[in-house]
């Protein structure tokens, strides 16, 4: 089946699936699972429940080296529930999915598809009232999806604090081991959030940064920079490496818009710029590709 067929396709499934299923569920990025600055800018206060799915489109961009062009799609989805035991102390569990979609010549030697399934399991502690301290777990799968081995599986961790200085003023910080054993194994999670009035946010941190405007209760405008990427295993010998990692860069701008009490519709588009995947474990030189523009679409349900 052709891969653009293949990739709409399940998007289709994913969007179905999880709206059918929108009475129990929660999902975060893999960005945004450890709490990041962003994530608190939008959403200050955070649902019992959540479900959403992501989609992200970056056009045919030349590949250095072997010549011809690669196009790639992205999946997102998945679901959480959050369980507050008693005022100071919450729980949350949820399973991730995460699609990686590339259409590439054969003479790049690059997987159809790059996979992740996760099960995330975290809490939160309001050690005073200014003072949050996190974890978050999340074991899971990252490979080609073409077989398994029990190398194919990480385990994430991450701890972080959020203080709240003043009512403007809120700093976050944490560390996050990312169950990658060559690329990036340990990564900061850190942030400024700073609300001069009311409307606008201002969300410096790392892996992602930005700039938030809200005219109202109902939408969101942004711009920012994110970093992107993941390992995963291979399981197929003509790929001449064990693991592959692919990262890039983006800058973006985009809207939330809230369709109804439970539901918010998110659209961007940007630039992704050093773009690579890096291979290990074998003996095949890293292939680097030119930037390349996207677009992006994300629903949400909460209650």
């Amino acid at each position: 089946m052709n891969m653009k067929i293949s990739f709409s396709a399940l998007c289709c499934m994913f969007t179905v699936l999880l709206s059918s299923l929108a009475t129990a569920q929660e999902t975060d990025d893999v960005k945004k699972q450890n709490g990041d600055v962003i994530t608190i800018a939008v959403q200050p206060q955070r649902s019992s429940w959540e479900t959403s799915v992501e989609t992200t489109w970056l056009i045919g961009s030349s590949i250095h080296g072997t010549g011809g062009d690669l196009t790639m799609g992205e999946l997102k989805a998945g679901f959480t529930k959050r369980f507050r035991l008693n005022p100071k102390f919450e729980l949350s569990s949820g399973v991730q999915y995460s699609l990686r979609a590339i259409d590439a010549p054969e003479t790049a030697r690059l997987p159809e598809s790059l996979q992740t399934l996760s099960v995330n399991l975290g809490g939160e502690y309001h050690a005073s009232d200014g003072l949050k301290l996190g974890f978050r777990v999340s074991p899971g799968v990252s490979s080609d999806f073409k077989s398994f081995d029990t190398n194919d599986i990480r385990v994430p961790v991450a701890l972080h604090a959020t203080y709240q200085m003043s009512k403007r003023l809120s700093l976050l910080g944490g560390i996050a081991y990312t169950g990658q054993n060559h690329s990036f194994p340990v990564l900061p999670v850190i942030g400024v959030l700073y609300m001069p009035a009311e409307q606008w946010v201002f969300a410096l941190g790392f892996p992602r940064t930005g700039v938030i405007y809200k005219p109202n209760r109902k939408s969101d405008f942004f711009v920012g920079v994110e970093f992107s990427g993941g390992e995963y295993r291979l399981h197929d010998p003509s790929m001449g490496a064990d693991i592959i990692s692919y990262r890039d860069y983006r800058a973006l701008a985009g809207a939330e818009i809230k369709l109804f009490p439970f539901v918010r519709l998110g659209i961007a588009g940007g630039y992704a710029f050093s773009r690579k995947f890096v291979f290990y474990e074998g003996n095949r030189s890293n292939i680097n590709l030119d930037d390349a523009p996207f677009g992006r679409l994300a629903i949400k349900f909460f209650w």
